[in-house]
């Protein structure tokens, strides 16, 4: 799981629809949701993808990188990272995600700051 994370982390930093549909279809499951205080439920992997390209559309210099080693037990998962904005500092937040038996992540729950 440690390293579906970190590549689930790396794809929210690549820059066109495509590099991040790539990045994501080998580390999510079809039926993906993602839900966050501030996203309405997301499903399914191309929704996932105009999640990603609206964020880039939002703080185009973001970017992404994991903070803390995944913590991960019977198909459970939890785990910080943190986003950088250029001029505006570092903001950690926290995702809880659950994966089926290809490591695929299924479900993922996010604790976003408030930027």
């Amino acid at each position: 799981m440690t390293e579906t994370i970190e590549r689930y982390t790396n794809a929210w930093n690549e820059k066109t629809k495509q590099e991040v549909k790539a990045a994501l279809v080998h580390i999510l499951a079809d039926e993906i949701t993602y839900q966050d205080m501030n996203t309405p439920l997301v499903i399914g992997i191309d929704a996932f993808v105009d999640l990603v390209m609206s964020s880039h559309e939002k703080v185009p210099s973001r970017t992404f990188s994991l903070l803390s080693e995944p913590e991960y037990f019977d198909q459970h998962c939890f785990y910080s990272w943190k986003i950088n904005i250029p001029g505006h500092g570092e903001f950690t937040g926290k995702d809880y995600a659950e994966y089926n038996d290809e490591n695929k992540l299924t479900r993922i729950i996010g604790f976003v700051p408030t930027l």
